[in-house]
């Protein structure tokens, strides 16, 4: 059952989960009080490096991105047809994975990172893995997303943490 929307973990009830979970992430508070992980995940086939990020004031949904190894698209495919990746034009090796419907309100602030979007990372990249022998995305979703799609206040954090840390 979920938590009501009104509620919310605080930023250290997010790291001491990822901790506890996740003990090969390293995680950390930037001095803005964004929540910045780092760490691996072999979801199959590969293992994978990956990178969440997040505010708990300027970020409606934690934004991850895969470091190593980086995304790529399929033979004779553009970086922009990866499917369900919140795309990032000026720096497509900076998009984000897809995890959320935004307006089916999956994720809140009530919610543990550790809890949903690690594993929603995992079963991405899974799905990754398969577009990639398949050419089919054969997860469920909700369509395509982009950084300029996402609400202004959204994207500009993302921008600026990914600037600043990334």
């Amino acid at each position: 059952m979920k938590a009501e929307p009104a509620l919310r973990r605080s930023p250290d009830a997010q790291l001491a989960a990822m901790r506890r979970q996740w003990p090969d992430f390293e995680g950390r508070r930037l001095g803005d009080g964004t929540l910045v992980w780092q760490g691996p995940l072999r979801p199959k086939a590969q293992l994978y490096t990956v990178f969440i990020c997040w505010h708990p004031v300027t970020m409606s949904l934690p934004y991850v991105i895969v470091d190593d190894p980086p995304l790529r698209p399929r033979l004779g495919g553009a970086f922009a047809e990866i499917p369900h990746l919140i795309f990032y034009a000026d720096k497509p090796e900076q998009s984000g994975l897809c995890l959320f419907d935004p307006e089916g309100r999956e994720w809140s602030p009530a919610d543990l990172i550790a809890d949903t979007t690690v594993l929603w990372t995992a079963e991405w990249l899974t799905y990754y893995e398969l577009w990639h022998m398949t050419g089919e995305w054969l997860a469920p979703g909700v369509g395509y997303e982009s950084v300029a799609r996402m609400m202004r206040t959204d994207a500009e954090a993302v921008k600026a943490v990914l600037d600043d840390v990334h």
